[in-house]
């Protein structure tokens, strides 16, 4: 049976070696279910409910994912590229080796709360504007992120996550917040060009 004609009862459908695109896969109700080695190509599945699923070997390309609910899934060797996971959710979820492409995952309030990561999350070039990446338990050395918005952010301070890698222009950033508040030359001048970034964004708030 086609997965668009399952997808307003495919709870603890088990798919594996398939490849889906351009499916229109909206509100799909897929709970418990199973992905393995499964491919999704220019998919929409928004507002889909995923909760309590497992994706071994999936790959997301360009699929609009806006406030799909993934809450405590489990992922592992699984990649989303190109992908609009605005508003989405992997609450409480199991990452292991998990990367985010050039996505777009801007005012998630519950994007990665509580989650644990295991072995690598990348989040490469993505947009994490507003969003929520108070992780549960970070790896050591497994989190990265590179290239990516992380303006307006959370992320709690002495997190897990501060062991793993992140870019320079981030970090440089973190750095003009604090220059700021201490109004500390020293530390303002390391932060670099980011200073007048953060600076002019902060006099704009006010």
């Amino acid at each position: 049976m086609p997965l668009t004609t399952w997808k307003r009862r495919a709870e603890g459908v088990r798919m594996a070696g398939e490849t889906y695109v351009n499916l229109d896969l909206r509100s799909m109700k897929a709970f418990g279910s199973e992905w393995k080695d499964c491919n999704f190509e220019d998919c929409r599945f928004d507002l889909a409910d995923l909760r309590s699923s497992k994706f071994l070997d999936c790959r997301f390309v360009d699929c609009s994912m806006p406030l799909v609910n993934f809450g405590v899934s489990f992922f592992e060797r699984t990649t989303f590229r190109g992908c609009n996971l605005e508003q989405s959710s992997f609450q409480g979820c199991h990452l292991t080796d998990l990367s985010f492409l050039d996505c777009r995952m801007a005012y998630a309030e519950t994007l990665f709360q509580d989650a644990t990561v295991r072995v690598k999350l990348e989040l490469s070039g993505c947009n994490l504007h507003g969003s929520n990446l108070d992780f549960r338990e970070v790896s050591p050395h497994a989190l990265t992120i590179e290239g990516c918005n992380v303006w307006g952010a959370k992320l709690a301070f002495g997190c897990a996550a501060f062991n793993g890698k992140i870019d320079e222009r981030t970090k440089m950033q973190f750095l003009a917040l604090i220059a700021r508040v201490s109004e500390d030359e020293t530390v303002k001048k390391l932060a670099g060009d980011q200073w007048d970034v953060v600076d002019r964004l902060m006099k704009d708030q006010k």
